[in-house]
């Protein structure tokens, strides 16, 4: 069974519950009215309590599932080769580009 069908059928049973006891009831229907207002908070409360629990209980799974499969990643070692290193770029500004420096006679 899973956990949003049996919220569903809490949900269910309880409403069929409140549908009865209004039907089946001896009492005024003021009185009953403020009995399922009770009771319906009341079930309300418990099942905010029971999901805050649920909330924390999943946290703390997550929480103990990630600090067990961390693990340790050293960082890359690379070795210097010639294969590994690039080199050295040509200087080819002034070749493309000449500066041209005028005569200047004094």
């Amino acid at each position: 069974m899973s956990k949003g069908s049996f919220g569903l059928g809490v949900i269910l049973g309880s409403t069929i519950g409140v549908a009865s006891a209004y039907l089946l009831a001896q009492k005024s229907g003021d009185a009953l009215q403020e009995d399922i207002k009770d009771k319906a908070n009341e079930s309300k409360n418990k099942m905010v309590i029971k999901l805050d629990e649920m909330l924390d209980e999943a946290e703390i799974a997550v929480s103990e599932k990630l600090t067990d499969t961390e693990s340790y990643n050293p960082p890359v070692q690379y070795e210097v080769t010639p294969e590994t290193v690039a080199a050295p770029p040509e200087n080819t500004a002034l070749v493309d580009d000449p500066v041209v420096i005028p005569d200047v006679k004094l």
